[in-house]
């Protein structure tokens, strides 16, 4: 899946989605649209940028390449509530929770 810029969401607006956040930013990653996915919608501030946070629905993974799961959002986990739908709609999902990790099945 090579291409010139991606639709990245990430999925959590904890400690972990922050420093994801900061990472694509400072890695430059090509990114054409970033959704910021949480349990409910806010604006928040990151090293002076302003992320406007969606709440999460499996809607909002329509046209999302990457999914970077960082949060419990969901009845179970972001990621056992939400991974699913990413996938059926096209994107990789990376997972840095516990829901799946010691799962034989996920790489």
């Amino acid at each position: 899946m090579k291409k010139e810029k991606y639709n990245v969401c990430v999925v959590g607006v904890g400690a972990v989605g922050e420093e994801m956040l900061r990472i694509l930013y400072q890695r430059k990653f090509p990114i054409g649209e970033l959704k910021v996915l949480a349990r409910r919608e806010r604006d928040i501030v990151i090293d002076g940028r302003k992320y406007s946070v969606k709440e999460i629905s499996p809607q909002a993974f329509e046209g999302i390449d990457i999914a970077l799961f960082a949060g419990t959002e969901g009845e179970k986990g972001a990621a056992v509530t939400y991974a699913k739908e990413a996938i059926a709609r096209g994107a990789i999902v990376i997972d840095n929770g516990a829901d799946f990790r010691m799962d034989p099945n996920v790489p």
